[in-house]
C-alpha cells in the first residue's frame, strides 16, 4: 500500500510539470519534449477513464459536466467549423479534468499534494525572477507576452496556478498556531504579492490582496483586525502615491479603461462572441469546440484577435461558453456555489481561496481553461472532495454510534 501511494505521488509530481508544459519553456514547445508531454497527459487521461462514472456528490457532477463538454467539443469543432479530427490532439491538455476521478481512487494524501504544489510554487518564483531579469530573451512563454507596459517590462509568466495556490497555502500556514515556521510562511506569502505586483496585473493584485485580507480578518483577534486593515490601506496608499513608473502605469491604465465605457475592448469582444460568433443553435448549447491555430477555424480566431483585438482569453467565462458550451458553464457555476457552502477545516481554507480567485478573475482572464491553471484546479477539487467525503464518513459513524447507544439504552 505504501509503495502504491508513493508511486501515485511520483506520478502526480510528473503530471503537474507535464501539464504545465515545463512552464511553457521554449524548449518544450516543439519536438520530442512536446510529444512526450502530450503522451504523458494522454496516458493520465486514459487510466482515469474507468473511474469517471461514480456516485455523484460534492464536486463530482460539476467535474463530470465539464469533462463531458470538453470531450464532445472535438466533434462540434468539426460539425460547426469543419475542423478536421486530425487536430483533435489540441484538446488533450484540457481533458486533464478526468484525472480528478483517478485521484479519488488513488488514496493520494492531501499532504503530498501540498508538498508538490509548494515545490512547484518555489520553482515558479525562481524561474519568473530569472526571466524577469533576462527579459531580452524569451525562455518561458511567448514573445507576445513580453511588453513594456504600465511602467515595467510586463511578463505574463505561465503556470500561475501552482504559484497562487502555494501562496494561499503559505498564508494559511502563517496563521496556523501549530506551524513551526509561521514567519517563513508569512515571508513566502508577502513575496507572492511582490511577484504579482511585478507582473503588473491589476486584477490579480486586487484579488490576491482581497483574499489575504479576508483570511487575516477571519483568523486574528479584534485588535489585529484593525491593525491589518490599517496596514493594507496605508500600504496601498503609499504604493499608489509612490510616483514610480509602475504605480503611474497602473493608475493611467485604470483611467483609460474607466473612460472607455461601452467601447472598452473587452465589453465589445464579449458582446461579439455572445451574439454574433456562433453560427448555429447546436453550438450555442454545446460550444464551438477548441480551435487549432493551423486550421481554418483557428485562423478565423487569430484574425479576430489581430484585426479587432477580440481576444477570447480576455473574456474568461465567455471563452468557456464559446468553446465548450452551456454545460461547462453550469459545471463551473456549481463549483463556485459549492465552494461557499461545503465546509472545510480552517487549515484547508486555501482550497476555497484558490476557487474564489479563479471565480473573481473569470470574467477578464482565461484562468478557467488556461493549462497553467487546470491541473491546479483539479488538485484543489480533489483535496476538497476528499475532505468532504472524510467528513461524511465521520458523520455516518457518529450517527451510527448514537443509534446503537439509543437501542442499547432502550
Amino acid at each position: 500500500m505504501n509503495s502504491k501511494i508513493k508511486l501515485n505521488d511520483v506520478f502526480i509530481f510528473l503530471l503537474v510539470i507535464f501539464s504545465l508544459r515545463f512552464f511553457d519553456a521554449t524548449i518544450a514547445q516543439t519536438g520530442i519534449l512536446k510529444n512526450i508531454t502530450y503522451a504523458f497527459i494522454l496516458l493520465s487521461i486514459i487510466i482515469s477513464l474507468p473511474y469517471f462514472f461514480r456516485e455523484s456528490g460534492g464536486f463530482i457532477l460539476p467535474v463530470q459536466l465539464i469533462a463531458f463538454s470538453i470531450s464532445i467539443s472535438i466533434f462540434f469543432a468539426q460539425y460547426t467549423w469543419g475542423q478536421s479530427l486530425k487536430y483533435s490532439p489540441t484538446i488533450i491538455p484540457f481533458l486533464i479534468w478526468f484525472v480528478f476521478f483517478y485521484l479519488l481512487n488513488s488514496g493520494t494524501t492531501i499532504k503530498a499534494i501540498e508538498n508538490i504544489v509548494l515545490f512547484y510554487g518555489i520553482i515558479y518564483i525562481i524561474l519568473f525572477l530569472f526571466q524577469f531579469t533576462h527579459n531580452n530573451v524569451v525562455y518561458f512563454g511567448f514573445y507576445k507576452e513580453f511588453k513594456v507596459d504600465r511602467g515595467i517590462i510586463r511578463i505574463n509568466f505561465p503556470g500561475g496556478g501552482v504559484f497562487f495556490l502555494s501562496c494561499f497555502i503559505a498564508v494559511n500556514k502563517a496563521t496556523n498556531g501549530g506551524s513551526k515556521y509561521r514567519y517563513l510562511w508569512l515571508l513566502y506569502a508577502l513575496l507572492g504579492i511582490v511577484i504579482v505586483v511585478l507582473q503588473s496585473t491589476r486584477q490579480a493584485i486586487s484579488v490576491m490582496l482581497l483574499l489575504y485580507l479576508i483570511h487575516f480578518l477571519r483568523t486574528v483577534k479584534a485588535v489585529y483586525k484593525i491593525a491589518t486593515i490599517v496596514l493594507f490601506v496605508v500600504a496601498g496608499y503609499a504604493f499608489l502615491n509612490s510616483n514610480t513608473e509602475l504605480s503611474k502605469g497602473l493608475a493611467n491604465q485604470q483611467k483609460e479603461d474607466a473612460s472607455a465605457g461601452k467601447d472598452y475592448i473587452r465589453i465589445r469582444a464579449a458582446e461579439y462572441y455572445l451574439t454574433q460568433f456562433t453560427p448555429n443553435t447546436a453550438s450555442r448549447i454545446f460550444g464551438n469546440g477548441f480551435a487549432n491555430d493551423t486550421s481554418i477555424y483557428g485562423k478565423v480566431m487569430l484574425s479576430l484577435e489581430d484585426d479587432y483585438g477580440y481576444y477570447l482569453s480576455d473574456v474568461g467565462l465567455v471563452e468557456v461558453y464559446v468553446f465548450f458550451g452551456l454545460f461547462a458553464i453550469l459545471g463551473y457555476v456549481m463549483i463556485f456555489i459549492k465552494s461557499f457552502f461545503i465546509p472545510l477545516p480552517m487549515n484547508y481554507y486555501y482550497l476555497k481561496y484558490y476557487l474564489w480567485m479563479i471565480m473573481l478573475t473569470c470574467f477578464t482572464s482565461d484562468s478557467l481553461i488556461n493549462d497553467g491553471f487546470l491541473i491546479t484546479t483539479v488538485l484543489v477539487l480533489y483535496c476538497y472532495q476528499r475532505l468532504k467525503d472524510n467528513q461524511t464518513i465521520l458523520n455516518r459513524v457518529f450517527q451510527k454510534s448514537i443509534d446503537v447507544g439509543y437501542i442499547n439504552n432502550s
